[in-house]
């Protein structure tokens, strides 16, 4: 890691859990690049540069090597893995089976009346303020918020828990050119169009699966579809 690419726009990780949000923390530079990919990742610089000791460093690193998202360790130290076509299409299928049972089981949980998809336009608001900003690394967190919200309304521990694993791979996809609109403003129009089908589907009496699989495909390739044409994710 070269010292002089982190700067002050490293979120400093929460007092909770601390390790994991020293994760969180080393993710969100690596999906705004502030760590680019195949960069040696230096202990005592994330040190200096988070304020924190090795030890939740350490732990941290640890966790982000079994998820991929870092390579080697021991001796060799880490590195930033690279996220070719394969990995990126894998992460997608896995993201995309994951969402389709949670946004089913969110929106049955709001026809109930347990909650509201309004609770997403916070997230929207929040990408407005990104794109008002002109930060690209706030506006890829309300994104992934405005997913996790959603997370929160299913109510299904089981798939949320893996959600849970493949988010931090999720927020690193997300600035992958080919799946981010460059104008920050269009990103809330987007989700704006998805939260009111969304509200569409809350106020029919069911859904089925194909419908929610095909909007949430839809609403997730968006972006590369309209740069390249023919991207889609196998099922």
């Amino acid at each position: 890691m070269k010292g002089e690419n982190i700067g002050f726009e490293l979120a400093q990780p929460r007092r909770i859990s601390l390790s994991e949000s020293v994760a969180d923390t080393i993710a969100e530079a690596i999906s705004t690049r502030i760590i680019s990919p195949g960069e040696r990742i230096v202990e005592t610089t994330l040190v200096e540069k988070l304020g924190v000791s090795r030890v939740p460093i350490r732990e941290a690193l640890k966790v982000l090597h079994a998820q991929g998202i870092i390579s080697g360790g021991g001796h060799r130290g880490y590195r930033v893995a690279a996220f070719g076509a394969d990995v990126t299409q894998q992460i997608m299928e896995v993201r995309l089976s994951l969402e389709s049972f949670m946004l089913r089981d969110a929106i049955e949980s709001w026809r109930q009346g347990k909650g509201s998809p309004a609770i997403l336009s916070k997230s929207i608001d929040e990408m407005r303020a990104s794109a008002k900003a002109g930060s690209l690394r706030n506006s890829l967190i309300a994104d992934l918020e405005f997913h996790r919200r959603i997370r929160q309304a299913a109510d299904n521990p089981i798939v949320g828990t893996l959600w849970d694993t493949i988010a931090r791979h999720v927020l690193i996809v997300f600035n992958f050119e080919r799946f981010r609109d460059e104008d920050l403003e269009a990103i809330p129009k987007q989700h704006e169009q998805f939260l009111g089908w969304i509200e569409k589907q809350v106020a029919q009496a069911e859904t089925p699966f194909t419908d929610i699989q095909t909007e949430l495909e839809n609403h997730m390739l968006l972006i590369a579809r309209k740069k390249k044409g023919a991207v889609s994710i196998s099922r």
